[in-house]
């Protein structure tokens, strides 16, 4: 039985914040807490350059409540269809998942609007592991944290 699953979630954002929103998903991760301190509390590099492959940080976030930490490399940019992905290699998650990585997709819907497409695949230990839900959502919605951010909008 295969424990191999992919969740995905979209938030849609002001077309004038898609630029920044995925500077800072791709390059600037530590800008996060400025604007959604909430689930994001710090970022950290701590081996190679931000914004390049294989890069390293820490992350340090809630959720629902309790805080974790997470270690993650850059595995892959496409600048021209504004795609990042990362993946897990330490933290909390490495305690339920055997695999996990996530992507942030930035696709221009009009004039006025873009759509922030999250996308997490991962593979569970055992299947008693739920799914990754609640960090999906939490990714959603500091999307548009971060475009509020970018639009001089405090919630």
């Amino acid at each position: 039985m295969t424990l191999r699953r992919k969740l995905e979630g979209e938030a849609e954002i002001r077309a004038t914040a898609a630029g920044a929103l995925y500077d800072i998903i791709k390059s600037k991760l530590h800008h996060i807490p400025h604007a959604a301190s909430d689930f994001i509390q710090s970022v950290d590099l701590f081996e190679g350059d931000h914004g390049k492959i294989g890069s390293k940080s820490v992350l340090n976030y809630t959720l629902g409540g309790k805080p974790y930490v997470v270690k993650l490399v850059l595995d892959e940019i496409d600048e021209e269809k504004k795609f990042v992905k990362y993946r897990a290699i330490e933290g909390d998650l490495m305690k339920e998942y055997k695999r996990i990585t996530g992507a942030c997709h930035v696709i221009p819907k009009d004039s006025e609007s873009c759509i922030v497409k999250w996308i997490f695949e991962y593979e569970k230990l055992h299947a008693g592991i739920p799914e990754p839900s609640t960090l999906l959502d939490s990714w959603i919605e500091a999307s548009k944290h971060i475009d509020d951010h970018h639009h001089g909008i405090n919630k």
